[in-house]
């Protein structure tokens, strides 16, 4: 288990890079955030949000419905401070959840992580809080997220990491609108354009055998900010659920997929 936002969790966060062109040859550019999660056998699988791969994807207009992804570029960074960059192959396999309104996708590296050249920081399935830990999670709880948003640091290509505190009841999911989001949940900090994909983490609480104490844990998917009108950003962002990542894994058998040649 991490026992503490260091370095493990501030660089658990990867820079992604996109490129979408619609049937007219119009190019948009993005940048987002992502981690990764081995699952069984040291596959290796990145998350993000399913908006960061389609512009289209719950939009009030069709003003994107002709764009599709055309580049999908990760960098991370490794122990001794080098950097390296995936490019993915367009027809890498893309997973899902059952409900469209969870804003999660996983998709397949094809990059075991034993390999001298695989990528660094990742999680693990132990570190991701499932519905029995969503238990011991409560409103004004402290959570920590990394990724790239504009105001990461350029000259050195790093994340930034800031803290906020859950600002809905977990145990229900959130909507800011009276429509339903899927398994969202609202905190308490700041979250920009770029942010979105990038891991939260609950720090632990308490300490060991002290009771309604528990370990630190990835309890969500960095996703999206609410506006305040012409105040501009709220001070409410939203994450999704880490149960939606074990619900696609387990919906999908990927416990138990190997990639050729791993």
């Amino acid at each position: 288990m991490f026992h503490e936002p260091a370095d493990e969790f501030f660089y658990s966060a990867y820079m992604v890079e996109t490129e979408h062109r619609d049937t007219q040859g119009t190019i948009k550019n993005g940048r987002a955030s992502a981690f990764l999660l081995e699952i069984g056998k040291g596959m290796s699988w990145l998350v993000t949000n399913r908006h960061v791969l389609d512009l289209d994807y719950r939009q009030r207009t069709a003003k994107y419905k002709d764009f599709a992804l055309t580049k999908l570029q990760v960098t991370g960074r490794r122990a001794d401070d080098t950097t390296y960059t995936f490019r993915f192959h367009p027809e890498a396999k893309k997973y899902f959840h059952s409900d469209p309104e969870n804003d999660v996708v996983l998709i397949e590296t094809r990059v075991h992580l034993d390999g001298a050249d695989s990528w660094h920081w990742h999680f693990g399935l132990n570190h991701l809080a499932d519905a029995e830990i969503y238990k011991s999670i409560k409103p004004f709880d402290l959570v920590c997220y990394t990724g790239f948003p504009d105001q990461h640091d350029k000259l050195g290509d790093r994340p930034i990491l800031r803290s906020g505190h859950i600002a809905s009841d977990p145990t229900f999911n959130y909507s800011w609108d009276r429509e339903p989001h899927g398994q969202c949940v609202a905190y308490e900090g700041f979250s920009f354009p770029g942010s979105s994909g990038g891991p939260v983490f609950a720090p632990p609480r308490g300490m060991t055998h002290i009771p309604k104490s528990r370990h630190g844990y990835l309890i969500g998917v960095n996703a999206l900010h609410i506006e305040a009108g012409p105040a501009g950003h709220s001070g409410i962002s939203c994450f999704y659920k880490s149960t939606v990542i074990l619900e696609i894994i387990d919906d999908n058998n990927l416990r138990s997929v190997t990639f050729p040649g791993a």
